[in-house]
């Protein structure tokens, strides 16, 4: 039913961009679901993430995390960040921010921006980055992925609060 995206009236998973992605991503087990309604948002498709992942999933093309800091933040989605824990670890991990600081950079550049707080945390990220050897061009292709993606990805528990497995009446 999934594979073939015979999924009009199955909550999450019927829009038509989502149907079109299904037969290409073949899910095969729950986690796939949780990515699947990840993927098809405003902060992964500006950040470039979909045909990346839909690509690496199928074994079309090699994950590639981009930098080894990068690989405990985004190996188990194949070096695409599709989740916003997935941003802020990020941020640990390649600026050795902490895990507060990283938290204030995601509300930074959330929906309530503040120009000032984002400019004091861009100069903090490039600092942190620059000090992990990650300058100029991956610097930059960091930061506009966490900048793309921060206003409209979703936490990885909000897929599984709508996707959980089904509980037995009574319970």
């Amino acid at each position: 039913m999934l594979q073939a995206a015979d999924t009009v009236g199955v909550f999450q998973v019927e829009s038509r961009a989502q149907m079109a992605t299904l037969p290409r991503l073949k899910p095969r087990e729950f986690y796939d679901l949780v990515v699947e309604v990840a993927l098809i948002r405003p902060g992964p498709i500006q950040g470039g993430s979909v045909h990346p992942y839909i690509r690496r999933r199928n074994g079309d093309e090699e994950p590639d995390c981009g930098h080894p800091l990068l690989e405990n933040a985004l190996s188990k989605t194949l070096g695409v960040p599709l989740f916003q824990e997935q941003l802020m670890q990020m941020a640990v991990d390649v600026a050795d921010f902490t895990p507060a600081e990283a938290d204030q950079l995601r509300r930074a550049m959330g929906a309530k921006r503040s120009s000032e707080k984002m400019e004091r945390l861009k100069v903090r990220l490039y600092d942190g980055m620059a000090r992990n050897g990650i300058t100029g061009e991956l610097a930059d292709t960091i930061f506009l992925r966490l900048k793309a993606f921060s206003n409209y990805g979703f936490p990885v528990l909000s897929p599984n609060q709508h996707l959980s497995e089904p509980q037995p009446a009574g319970t």
